[in-house]
């Protein structure tokens, strides 16, 4: 049919840098191979399920007044009944996969605003906007393809390029096919003569036959551009025979000129070298074997959903299944995520962390998209798994590291996950339902100068534990040690010398010791297996043992003020707990946390940041070695609070008391941190709101909720565990468990692969998640 809608639609078309959501509803995991595809609004070009149970797409026209969308919805052919073999593969090759061999696509235009009718095809206004969809690089693809794609610069064959010139019979009706084969894909054009050649022929035969190589060694032509690959912002894949490299052309629209061809009116139609980069990089896989190297059974069922690997994110996978495992977050994001959807105000589902948390909660736990597959020969195998895609780029985005698509550490992941769910958390209910509260808990600090054994107890906020492994060498490797001695050296009393004493008035010895103030519900702990050797982070091959089994940490209880102790007066040298929260040094965080992972004291993690004015790991790890020896290494940093009234920028201000921050602490933090307002936002988020603004007098004894103070038994419930020798590298797994006591099941999560775990091993685990036995 033909409605009103689509005859008087105004339409634009979607730049390169335009996300269009086209495989995967941005609300949910349904995708371009459900039974009803995906709905592509072509206004906004949001994607969404057009049927039950959530019919996202319907949901999303009513909020927006968009009604016309693009469905589009792909299945598989009949596989080939060849019996010929692939050719064997001799080396990694980037070839384009375009799924055309694989699938068939169907699309039509339906208007929502017609009760979700099929609009007549080829309309004028329409079908351009329709065709650039088509042809679009899928959103999440897009972020993934700018994480991988490699730094392509200039070279002076394109800046010097002259005597340009058309050949003999060129026409822009010869752009479509190889000047010397029928290839009408993987088009090169000379940029010299206008030459159209075909790309390079693969180990196995497949791809171009060397037209495009073969015309620059006749005739020196070094500089060609991708044909399909341009696009109206004057970018496009482009090449240096010479320099036998990708290059960047910035003289693209006037090189292309001479041909005749408009830079803005063309479309992109093909794969990049970064798309087909990306695409190669998915492919790689890892097996699910026991230690014997026996296969394990795989499984599926809510919470047993496997989440695909974007290539280098287990990690975030890894991390997610641990998190997504405790009762606390799977509860605050599941059984809400309808009616967060139905009210949430965000124009772009896909950019909103709580739509996205929501999704993901809902993918993972729903079982709707765990589902085993058959092999050729009728077994069960392992589930296709849900790309967290969309959640990566929202909970990633402009992080200078997780946006990529390198290895990273997990344990840093887990805090930017946590603090990125403090802040969207702040804006919902004044962040009560936040979920890592299950996280909160204080530890105690009990300083005693050794010369007038007088002592002084600061209790602060935490979510989580490093503990350091104790290296018993033998003579292959490493002895393995306990979880208890690794808390014991954790809680254990630390010298520290030249200590300024304000009751001595004079350097003297002191002892520092930390325990816990309280305990939360669940206790995350990481497990320091990595150090520096040569500058060079090493992972240590340690055994730790975790007992499966009831952990109490009863011994690891703080007492307080203890009978007939008497307290260190103030003063200015020393941080007052009255006012501790204002005196401590404004470092980043993520920093702290990577020379933590390398063995050293947080004191001296954070005095080293502070000093090097945060510039960064390498900076503050080499001041750490220079002043190694110093008196005051290990005494706490000291910042004075600054009496400056100067103005803070009040964009600023605006966007953190947005967060939901009193206005009055945003603007102290905001002078303290210098106006940076990232570094204000970590103290912000790190210290909760009674704390700031209420003096804590002399801590005689902590003060913490009943139910924490009540009960120190905790189980393992998850653990993190990281194969492979570096931090750069390798690969993380998960294992959680599901239900408690003799009820408890383990299971095994790779990416996409979950299986039952009969005998789980938490010795080489690198994050362990504890539950507290309530």
């Amino acid at each position: 049919m033909t409605c009103e809608h689509a005859l008087t639609a105004r339409l634009t078309l979607p730049s390169s840098s335009t996300p269009v959501y086209k495989e995967e509803c941005t609300q949910c995991f349904d995708n371009q191979d459900t039974a009803e595809g995906v709905d592509v609004c072509l206004s906004c070009f949001n994607g969404g399920c057009p049927a039950g149970p959530y019919n996202h797409a319907h949901q999303h026209s009513m909020k927006s007044g968009h009604y016309l969308t693009l469905n589009i919805r792909r299945t598989a052919k009949a596989s080939s009944d060849s019996d010929e073999r692939p050719a064997k593969l001799t080396k990694l090759e980037i070839r384009e996969d375009s799924g055309a061999d694989e699938f068939e696509y169907h699309t039509f235009v339906r208007c929502w605003g017609c009760s979700g009718a099929r609009v007549e095809s080829g309309l004028e206004n329409i079908e351009p906007t329709v065709q650039a969809v088509i042809h679009a690089v899928e959103a999440s693809k897009g972020h993934e393809i700018k994480a991988w794609a490699e730094e392509v610069t200039a070279c002076q064959h394109f800046d010097e390029l002259s005597g340009q010139a058309p050949r003999d019979g060129f026409s822009l009706d010869t752009l479509h096919q190889c000047s010397t084969c029928d290839k009408r894909e993987n088009l090169w054009l000379c940029l010299t003569c206008g030459n159209v050649g075909c790309g390079r022929r693969q180990y196995d035969g497949s791809g171009g036959n060397n037209h495009g190589i073969s015309h620059y060694e006749a005739t020196g032509h070094c500089v060609s551009v991708k044909l399909g690959t341009i696009t109206p912002e004057g970018t496009a894949d482009a090449y240096c025979y010479t320099c036998d490299d990708n290059k960047m052309d910035p003289h693209l629209a006037a090189h292309l000129k001479v041909f005749g061809i408009n830079v803005a009116a063309q479309q992109k139609t093909e794969k990049s070298i970064a798309e087909l980069q990306l695409d190669q990089n998915l492919k790689f896989d890892f097996s699910m074997t026991t230690a014997d190297g026996a296969k394990l059974e795989p499984v599926a069922g809510p919470g047993l959903t496997g989440l695909k690997n974007l290539g280098n994110s287990c990690y975030m996978a890894s991390v997610l299944q641990c998190v997504f495992g405790i009762d606390r977050f799977r509860d605050r994001y599941f059984p809400t995520a309808a009616d967060h959807f139905a009210t949430c105000t965000q124009a772009n589902p896909a950019q909103c962390l709580l739509c996205q948390l929501h999704k993901l909660a809902a993918g993972l736990w729903s079982g709707r998209y765990a589902n085993l597959e058959t092999d050729s020969e009728g077994r069960p195998a392992h589930q296709a798994g849900i790309a967290p895609s969309t959640f990566k780029a929202a909970v990633a985005k402009d992080h200078y590291e997780f946006s990529t698509m390198r290895q990273q550490d997990a344990f840093e992941f887990l805090l930017h996950l946590e603090k990125q769910v403090d802040v969207v958390e702040r804006s919902v209910n004044s962040g009560n339902s936040n979920p890592n509260k299950v996280f909160d808990f204080t530890t105690e600090e009990r300083l005693q100068c050794l010369g007038c054994q007088k002592v002084r107890y600061r209790v602060e906020p935490a979510r989580s534990v490093s503990l350091p492994v104790i290296k018993r060498p033998l003579d292959a490797g490493f002895a393995p040690v306990s979880l208890a001695e690794c808390l014991d050296v954790m809680t254990a009393k630390e010298a520290i010398d030249g200590y300024q004493c304000p009751e001595c008035e004079r350097p003297t010895q002191a002892v520092k010791s930390t325990r816990f103030a309280s305990f939360p519900k669940v206790l995350a702990v990481q497990v320091r297996r990595f150090e520096l050797v040569n500058w060079v982070p090493e992972k240590l091959d340690i055994s730790v043992q975790v007992p499966l089994s009831e952990v109490s940490l009863e011994a690891y209880r703080a007492r307080g003020v203890q009978p007939g102790e008497e307290p260190l007066p103030e003063s200015d040298d020393i941080p007052n707990p009255a006012v501790a929260s204002q005196q401590q040094p404004v470092v980043d965080e993520e920093v702290v946390s990577q020379l933590e992972a390398m063995g050293f004291p947080r004191v001296r993690c954070v005095k080293a940041v502070s000093k090097t004015g945060n510039c960064g790991a390498e900076a503050a790890m080499t001041w750490i070695f220079e002043h190694m020896d110093d008196p005051d290494i290990d005494v706490p940093e000291v910042v004075a609070q600054s009496e400056s009234l100067e103005a803070v920028n009040p964009v600023a201000v605006e966007q953190l008391a947005a967060m939901g921050f009193a206005r009055d602490r945003v603007e102290r933090e905001l002078r303290n941190a210098g106006g940076d307002a990232e570094r204000a936002l970590d103290r912000l988020l790190s210290i909760p709101d009674d704390e700031a603004d209420v003096a804590m007098e002399s801590v005689a004894e902590p003060t913490v909720d009943d139910s924490q103070s009540r009960n120190s038994a905790f189980e393992l419930t998850g653990f993190v565990s990281h194969k492979g020798s570096s931090v750069h590298c390798g690969h993380y797994i998960a294992s959680v468990r599901h239900g408690s006591g003799a009820d408890s099941k383990w299971f095994m999560f790779n990416d996409s692969k979950v299986v039952a775990q009969g005998e789980p091993q938490p010795e080489q685990a690198y994050v362990y998640f504890f539950t507290r036995l309530d």
